[in-house]
């Protein structure tokens, strides 16, 4: 495992591990970072699972070479009893753990390549000094793998697009209201309010700044409207001071980290999800998958391949408040449009991106075929 807190990268592969599980895989599971909030799910999967903090202290800050060296040493040990090998994210200490051995290996990147100017000499780095053992790479989006190619042409044979895997938790509108309700009374939010909201690490990337000026144009034409943000990061102070400059502290929730989401997807109305740059955000997938609207913004990335504006979402490549606010009323004024959405957003879970269809690639990989 790459990591082992609550993001989006554990939360794919814990899901894909479980249906793994469930059709004759066995894991055996180590990481480099210290355990985190997914360590219990990790336990459930791997009672025998072993953390080892090499990242993040130790020579530079960046690498503890002791914990490095037992790292490497388990990962061996590992390897001699196990067929193949997963490096579940683009981890640097898991690929130099196990570049020198032959084995069968695939590693799952979740991150969009292009960031700033040192990008792509950084990736270039990393595919070529680390990569070339591996027999496939794994990317949710072709836009993610398109942007590998540009790095590494040669991985063209080995990069697979296998989308994160997703199930849905409801069956139809009435269900929804009855887990909505349930929800909100168990979260404490008001029960007939229109309630926007987003969750994630604030940070800058994650644009809460645009959450915070859709939801004051929002508040000005919906008196019963309210906001809520989960999370936590290093924005979080000044997103609250903004709040209140913008006149809605009032109206706006910060919970702070929030380790199961699911009770708050289901009890907002809309998911409001804005950012720079995003690979395939969980958020809107997860939102969906919960009965919960979703209006987005983003400038790079590819959330187009499961969001399509006016079919399934409300889904634009600018951050433009008036028109996210626009799209989050006609929501609230218009119930009927967004039923229309959530459905399609759910079939579309349903048809392209269940866990069935993350799954069939590491069936086939780990040699599944047959297992029912």
């Amino acid at each position: 495992m790459q990591g082992t807190h609550l993001g989006g990268t554990e939360h794919a592969a814990i899901r894909a591990m479980r249906y793994l599980a469930g059709v004759g895989a066995e894991f055996r599971v180590t990481s480099p970072r210290p355990p985190g909030g997914s360590w219990p799910e990790i336990e459930a999967i791997d009672p025998s699972a072993r953390a080892f903090p090499c990242r993040g202290r130790g020579l530079f800050g960046k690498i503890d070479l002791g914990q490095f060296a037992a790292f490497r040493r388990h990962v061996g040990q590992l390897e001699a009893s196990t067929e193949a090998t997963w490096i579940s994210g683009s981890s640097v200490s898991s690929l130099l753990a196990c570049r020198t051995r032959r084995r069968r290996a695939v590693m799952s990147h979740h991150y969009y390549h292009f960031g700033d100017r040192a990008s792509w000499p950084k990736w270039k780095l990393f595919y070529e000094g680390l990569c070339r053992h591996l027999e496939a790479v794994t990317y949710p989006t072709e836009f993610t793998r398109a942007e590998a190619l540009r790095i590494a042409p040669w991985l063209r044979s080995r990069a697979v697009v296998v989308p994160n895997g997703y199930e849905l938790y409801y069956t139809g509108e009435a269900e929804r209201r009855v887990l909505q309700r349930a929800a909100r009374e168990r979260l404490g939010l008001p029960a007939d309010a229109f309630i926007v909201g987003n969750g994630g690490w604030l940070n800058a990337n994650k644009r809460y700044d645009v959450f915070l000026e859709t939801a004051a144009r929002v508040a000005a034409r919906l008196n019963e409207s309210c906001f809520v943000i989960c999370g936590g990061g290093p924005a979080e102070g000044d997103l609250q001071r903004l709040a209140a400059d913008l006149g809605i502290a009032g109206r706006t929730r910060f919970t702070g980290w929030v380790a199961d989401m699911e009770p708050y997807y289901q009890a907002f109305d809309v998911l409001l999800f804005n950012s720079d740059k995003d690979t395939l955000p969980c958020a809107p997938m997860e939102a969906a998958s919960l009965g919960c609207t979703v209006v987005a913004s983003l400038r790079y990335g590819g959330l187009g391949e499961f969001l399509e504006d006016g079919r399934n979402s409300f889904f634009f490549g600018d951050h433009n408040p008036d028109r996210l606010a626009e799209a989050v009323c006609e929501l609230a004024e218009n119930p009927s449009l967004a039923e229309r959405l959530r459905r399609k957003a759910a079939a579309d879970l349903a048809q392209r991106f269940s866990i069935e269809k993350c799954a069939a690639f590491f069936r086939e990989f780990f040699g599944l075929r047959g297992a029912s």
